[in-house]
């Protein structure tokens, strides 16, 4: 296993088998908490799982700012 993947399995792996419950977007108070504003050019969400954690796309692991995810299927080129 690669030092990424190794990486990627450890910090990551637990989510496999975890299923989104709701997407929604940030509360005042949780955008207050993470430092993060109105206007910043992201609207910040929040994915919320089935054994009541969060993700939260941060612009960086230092979460500076609200970040973006990609959704691609099967049928996108």
């Amino acid at each position: 296993m690669s030092k990424h993947a190794k990486y990627i399995e450890d910090s990551w792996g637990d989510l496999a088998g975890c299923t989104i419950t709701k997407v929604r977007a940030m509360t005042p108070s949780e955008m207050s908490e993470s430092l993060w504003y109105e206007g910043g050019g992201s609207i910040p969400i929040v994915i919320e799982l089935n054994d009541g954690r969060v993700l939260i796309p941060s612009s960086d692991p230092e979460g500076n700012m609200p970040g973006h995810i990609f959704v691609e299927g099967a049928d996108d080129e």
